[in-house]
């Protein structure tokens, strides 16, 4: 079995990788899908903590994968998160790979949203707005850049002081060469931008339709709850909606989603869609994704042979 850290994953898989692999397993996966359980959450009484555990089976190298995640929400510090993700061969059982689990959550979630703004954003679009500053936003940017001809990145967070640390991370990231603005307010971040990208925790709505222009995408990764996105109803209840998967969808942020389309719908059509004012990406994640990017991963690791080998008596 081989072990790979945050820094193996980011040198056997690139952006452009992850939103191919993706591409191609939701294609694969209309015909024959995979096997993807609910995903199983406990949290002790009283507790900020959670564990989940997220297994998956399938693709066309027929693997399980499993990922853990522990996420602990602290009263006075910021949400920490820790998770690894086990790849087993399908048909012997037998161990392959353990990968941490924060690179490679993302990692698919950037690329998840990249695959779909490839599908729905305008084709000519220049200018994004990243709400947030944490890794998953720095992946959001990175992987918008990897599908559209991205001029300039309008970046805004509560916390304003750890905008220019974020400017500073991505100006060290390979696929990301545009011009990096620390936005003084949302408004100054949303006002131009064809493409928004919301990685926050925020538990209430931060963007509505008065707030964008008349043709733009949004891909809502952040915090959500059943009856809450980062996205207000004046938009959801207008917008062209995508999601992974409808049932987890509704299951995890709202009825709404019961008209979405899932991402391998949109893939199987002869002609993808192009909604002429807003559409919106709910995301909410899937082992389905881990699935797809640990399995690449993984295969890469062995044909390259990285990470650390060990072998189990």
């Amino acid at each position: 079995m081989r072990i790979l850290n945050s820094k193996d994953v980011r040198a056997l898989v690139t952006m452009a990788d992850a939103v191919a692999a993706l591409r191609e397993g939701y294609r694969a996966s209309v015909a024959e899908p995979a096997l993807v359980p609910a995903r199983t959450i406990i949290s002790p009484p009283g507790s900020h903590a959670y564990l989940g555990a997220m297994p998956a089976f399938g693709g066309s190298a027929r693997k399980f994968t499993v990922k853990v995640a522990a996420l602990h929400l602290h009263e006075q510090e910021a949400a920490s998160m820790h998770s690894l993700v086990t790849v087993q061969d399908g048909a012997t059982g037998q161990f392959q790979a353990l990968i941490e689990g924060n690179s490679l959550t993302a990692l698919r979630t950037g690329a998840t949203a990249a695959l779909v703004t490839d599908l729905l954003a305008p084709a000519d679009a220049d200018t994004v707005a990243i709400i947030g500053s944490g890794a998953q936003a720095l992946t959001q940017l990175e992987a918008m850049c990897a599908v559209r001809p991205i001029r300039r990145a309008q970046i805004y967070s509560r916390h304003g002081a750890n905008v220019q640390a974020f400017i500073e991370r991505c100006a060290a990231v390979k696929g990301i060469a545009c011009e990096l603005l620390a936005a003084p307010s949302l408004r100054h971040a949303l006002e131009g931008a064809a493409i928004i990208c919301t990685a926050t925790t925020s538990e209430t709505p931060l963007i509505e339709a008065g707030d964008l222009l008349a043709r733009c995408h949004i891909n809502a990764v952040g915090n959500h709850t059943d009856d809450s996105i980062e996205v207000g109803r004046s938009v959801l209840d207008q917008a062209f909606l995508a999601v992974e998967e409808r049932a987890a969808a509704i299951r995890e942020a709202g009825e709404f989603n019961h008209r979405a389309a899932e991402i391998g719908e949109l893939l199987n059509q002869a002609k993808p869609p192009a909604p002429s004012g807003h559409s919106v990406f709910v995301s909410v994640g899937t082992a389905f994704q881990d699935l797809c990017i640990a399995t690449l991963i993984q295969q890469r690791a062995d044909q390259a042979q990285a990470g650390q080998l060990i072998e189990f008596a």
